[in-house]
């Protein structure tokens, strides 16, 4: 599952990319009530199963309660992933129309 930066800043609007390959994030996050600093390092792929989550001691204690949970969570995406369903036929259909009507010759 590839990240891109606009889902990780909805969901982390405190973490702003560090490097211009995007694989470097740093800022601070909200756990139990306190703010903590973190610095999340992606592989080149920007795999999040293969980040490095850079942070203090107390919030890897907090996290380390969430690490099956998380585990089960991004396999559970991947899975999902792998069953999406493909557009029903009607989609087909509407875009040729679609493209017959601006015409062929500016289709990409």
């Amino acid at each position: 599952m590839a990240v891109t930066e606009a889902s990780l800043l909805r969901q982390c609007p405190l973490l702003l990319p560090q490097n211009r390959s995007k694989t470097v994030y740093e800022g601070f996050i909200s756990a139990q009530g306190r703010d903590f600093h973190l610095r999340i390092v992606l592989p080149e792929d920007l795999q999040l199963k293969n980040a490095r989550l850079l942070c203090s001691w107390q919030l890897r204690t907090i996290l380390s309660g969430y690490h099956r949970i998380v585990q089960q969570e991004v396999a559970l995406k991947n899975r999902q992933e792998l069953y999406a369903l493909p557009p029903p036929p009607q989609f087909y259909s509407s875009l040729i129309e679609e493209i017959g009507t601006l015409g062929w010759d500016k289709a990409p």
